[in-house]
C-alpha cells in the first residue's frame, strides 16, 4: 500500500533532463506503449499500401476508380479495339447519336460543325494525315496529337464515347459539307 510518504519519494527519484526553457523542468518519460503501437503500425500500413498500389499495382488507382464511378470505364477489360466491330455498328442510330453528341461538345469547334473542317482536319473526305483505319482513328482520339494542337480525349470521354465518336466519324463520311477544307494526307477509305 502506498502513502503520500512513498508518491513524494518516487518524484525525487525520477530523473529530470538537463535543460531548462522559462523554470519549466521536464521528466525523462518514456513514451506511452499505445503511442508506439500506433506510430509503428502506421509504418507497416504505408510500406504494405506502397508495394500493393504502386510497385505491384494490384491496387485500383483512383483515377480508374473515379471513371467507374462517373461511368466511363478507363479498364482494358475489353482488350482494346480488337473486340469491338465497328463495321457491325455504323449503321446503329444509338450509337451514331451518342457520337454526334460527343462531336458537337468536343470536336467540332476544331473539325466544324458537319466535320467539314476548320483548324483540324477534314473529317468527312476520304483523306487521312494517321491511318485510314478504325483502331488509328480512335488511338488519335484516345491520345491526342499534341505537336499538332490534339489534346487526348480518353479521361474526358472514356472508352465507350470514343468507340461511339469513331463511329459516328465513319458515318459521315462521304458527307460533302458545305465549304470543306482541303484534303490533306494520303487517299483511302476508312475501314
Amino acid at each position: 500500500m502506498t502513502n503520500d510518504n512513498d508518491k513524494k519519494e518516487n518524484e525525487k527519484n525520477k530523473k529530470l533532463l538537463d535543460h531548462d526553457f522559462d523554470g519549466i523542468k521536464e521528466y525523462d518519460n518514456p513514451t506511452p506503449f499505445w503511442f508506439q503501437i500506433l506510430f509503428y503500425g502506421t509504418i507497416i500500413f504505408a510500406a504494405i499500401y506502397l508495394f500493393y498500389y504502386h510497385i505491384y499495382k494490384n491496387g485500383h488507382p483512383l483515377k480508374d476508380e473515379y471513371l467507374a464511378s462517373v461511368g466511363q470505364n478507363n479498364s482494358n477489360s475489353n482488350n482494346g479495339s480488337r473486340d469491338f466491330n465497328y463495321a457491325e455498328n455504323i449503321k446503329n442510330k444509338e450509337m451514331i447519336d451518342q457520337g454526334k453528341q460527343a462531336y458537337d461538345t468536343n470536336c467540332a469547334s476544331c473539325h466544324g460543325l458537319q466535320g467539314q473542317g476548320g483548324v483540324g482536319p477534314n473529317l468527312t473526305d476520304d483523306y487521312w494525315i494517321i491511318d485510314n483505319t478504325y483502331v488509328a482513328v480512335e488511338k488519335v482520339i484516345d491520345v491526342g496529337v499534341p505537336e499538332k494542337g490534339m489534346p487526348g480525349w480518353k479521361t474526358i470521354l472514356g472508352d465507350k464515347k470514343i468507340k461511339a465518336l469513331v463511329v459516328y466519324i465513319a458515318s459521315i463520311q462521304g458527307s460533302n459539307p458545305p465549304n470543306p477544307k482541303k484534303p490533306e494526307g494520303k487517299e483511302g477509305k476508312l475501314h
